[in-house]
């Protein structure tokens, strides 16, 4: 049939709850559909009220994601406009009752002249009634600190290898597009139409981490669990938004639009300290009670005087934690590291805090050696050159100084993207996979494997599946990650707390990787 012809074909497509009719016209672009309602009732019989009331709608474990495998177009949508609603109001600093003329704004079918990079079938009917449903984000507003406009663009060229079987759709898109910003290889928000699961490779290189999907199938979630998860970030206000501002050097904080990276924030501190505090529950709980040292529980693990001698900046993550945790009443918190109950020889094993920094460098936090081993050093090289200095920074230390083991909070730059202040690096006076390149070897949160030679990556992130590249894993969830192996019995517990050597650690190469990992998150 020549394409010159006006035939008309209808298709009736029934599109959920709405039965929306879409109306195929084959003409000069054969994939154009005529939508016979260009906006849901979901945005129709939305209030700026409806709008901010999503508790509903946020995964958890009383409320989990879908698992079958379908679309929850409808439940994405509400977290989707939420997150529209909440930077649109703080980028224009407008009130909930302005959010009526948010409600206004075309929708992504109504916009005029818009361009759908997907034609329209090849696109799920589910995902044409997300579209249906959403606000879209401003100019330079966003929907997250990540994520930028919204795109729709094909993105089966990503994924060469893998099979389609969705009779002649895409099956890869890219809804929303990464910032400009952050390279010039952006990806984005990519949806899978044939497993309805998202994955976040902000940039090209970061591919490798969800691709083949069928070997990175924990790397991908159901979009309300990536949407939740970025709501989480906002309400514990390790994502702000707020009006733009001018640009500063060096920068204060890492912006996107409307959307700002905190260093962290004081919610993370009350968590850290509550995980740390049910970690010397769970260890007290397992001694023999007459073996508990004799110092008051209630009393702070480090006051800030003595902070103070240690050269722990004033305002940082690590100090908050610090002189709020309850003292444990016990030697050792892990194998092999010590809870710091001289706080004369802590301060004197700071080897990174107080030293001279470059002057053009944005706010420094120095690592701060919090659990550490008495008897085991490590010569300092250039993996810790790497992690505890700015590349401008005078370097004190050669490979002939010693450096202790043990448990540091994350060196900080304030002003930077990505940056977790709240983070940790567990330094080990060994090697890992000098050996050993099996499966059963030291693994990351994603999976892959701890890098052959590191001193410092166990327990670590690896590709970020809710956003991020580089940023260290968080002290807190390590702190869950070690009452688990205490509470479970993996580690056991004497009369002086954990019982082993630093070198248990080493057992995450030789078949129990699982111990010490730690769950894919953000």
């Amino acid at each position: 049939m020549s394409p010159s012809r006006a035939t008309v074909w209808l298709v009736p497509i029934l599109i959920a709850w709405l039965g929306l009719i879409l109306i195929r016209r084959e003409n000069d672009n054969p994939g154009e559909f005529i939508l016979a309602n260009n906006r849901s009732s979901l945005l129709l019989t939305s209030t700026p009220q409806t709008l901010l009331d999503i508790d509903d709608a946020l995964v958890s474990e009383s409320n989990p994601a879908r698992e079958d495998g379908t679309f929850d177009y409808e439940r994405c949508a509400r977290l989707h406009n939420y997150l529209v609603a909440y930077g649109w109001m703080a980028h224009h600093e407008r009130e909930v009752d302005d959010l009526q003329e948010l409600l206004s704004r075309p929708s992504f079918f109504e916009l005029e002249g818009y361009d759908l990079g997907v034609p329209m079938h090849r696109l799920n009917p589910e995902m044409v009634s997300f579209l249906q449903s959403i606000i879209l984000p401003g100019d330079r507003e966003g929907l997250f600190y990540w994520v930028d406009s919204m795109g729709v663009l094909p993105a089966d060229l990503y994924f060469f290898d893998q099979e389609n079987k969705l009779r002649n759709r895409e099956r890869f898109v890219n809804l929303h597009v990464s910032w400009v910003d952050l390279g010039s290889h952006n990806i984005g928000l990519l949806f899978d139409q044939k497993r309805n699961r998202v994955a976040i490779p902000l940039v090209i290189e970061n591919l490798d981490s969800i691709s083949p999907v069928k070997d990175h199938l924990d790397m991908w979630f159901p979009l309300e669990t990536m949407l939740t998860n970025w709501i989480h970030m906002l309400r514990i206000g390790k994502v702000t938004a707020s009006p733009p501002e001018e640009e500063e050097y060096p920068p204060r904080v890492a912006r996107l639009g409307s959307w700002v990276w905190q260093p962290y924030s004081p919610a993370q501190v009350d968590s850290a300290v509550d995980a740390m505090n049910r970690l010397s529950a769970a260890i007290e709980a397992r001694m023999p009670s007459k073996s508990h040292l004799s110092v008051s529980r209630e009393s702070p693990l480090l006051t800030d005087s003595e902070l103070d001698a240690a050269s722990v900046p004033e305002n940082c993550f690590i100090r908050s934690v610090l002189s709020k945790v309850k003292t444990p009443r016990f030697k050792y918190i892990a194998p092999g590291l010590e809870v710091p109950h001289d706080a004369a020889a802590f301060a004197a094993r700071q080897k990174f805090t107080g030293l001279t920094r470059h002057p053009e460098s944005p706010t420094v936090i120095p690592p701060v050696l919090i659990f550490a081993n008495q008897k085991r050093t490590i010569n300092f090289n250039k993996e810790i050159r790497y992690l505890f200095f700015d590349p401008h920074d005078p370097i004190p230390y050669d490979d002939r100084d010693l450096i202790p083991v043990g448990l540091y909070s994350e060196f900080a730059r304030r002003g930077e993207s990505d940056l977790a202040e709240e983070g940790f690096r567990l330094l080990l006076p060994f090697e890992f996979r000098v050996e050993l390149w099996d499966e059963n070897s030291a693994k990351k949160s994603d999976g892959s494997l701890v890098p052959r030679g590191s001193v410092s990556e166990l327990f670590q992130h690896g590709y970020f599946p809710f956003g991020g590249e580089w940023r260290a894993q968080r002290f807190e969830r390590l702190l869950d990650r070690w009452r688990e192996l205490v509470e479970s019995g993996v580690w056991k517990v004497g009369k002086n707390g954990v019982k082993g050597g630093i070198d248990r650690f080493q057992e995450a190469d030789y078949g129990y990787w699982k111990d010490y990992w730690i769950p894919p998150g953000w």
